[in-house]
């Protein structure tokens, strides 16, 4: 009878650490309210508005806005699908960038064959 017990309270723990690790991860959606923000690029200053958790989305760079597709997020890098001026589709990434000791993040923003850091000025 005690072996029996046993077997069910490690099933039952299984299971609990298995429930707590799913409701851990981060869902698509939060990952695109996390990097919605007001952002500065390090280069030379500009302001960039991301803004991928709303019902249209679009990244605001300085003063041109351009309509912005999710393609896929994965771990830390969101793809996007971006209308440019010539209606061509181009492929751009931001990916998350953590600290030391994993509390912030800045943004690596891969766009026509150029990459910059960001920094978080406002959140959305």
């Amino acid at each position: 009878m005690k072996y029996r017990d046993l077997r069910y309270f490690c099933l039952a723990l299984a299971f609990a650490l298995c429930m707590a690790f799913v409701g851990c991860s981060v869902s698509s959606g939060d990952k695109l309210a996390d990097i919605s923000g007001i952002w500065k690029r390090g280069n030379d200053g500009t302001m960039i508005e991301i803004n991928l958790a709303a019902e249209q989305n679009f990244l605001k760079i300085g003063d041109k806005t351009v309509e912005a597709m999710v393609k896929s997020v994965q771990d830390d890098v969101v793809s996007l699908d971006v209308k440019a001026d010539n209606g061509q589709t181009e492929k751009w990434t931001l990916m998350q960038v953590w600290d030391d000791n994993g509390s912030t993040f800045s943004l690596a923003f891969r766009h026509n064959g150029t990459k910059d850091k960001l920094t978080l000025v406002k959140k959305l």
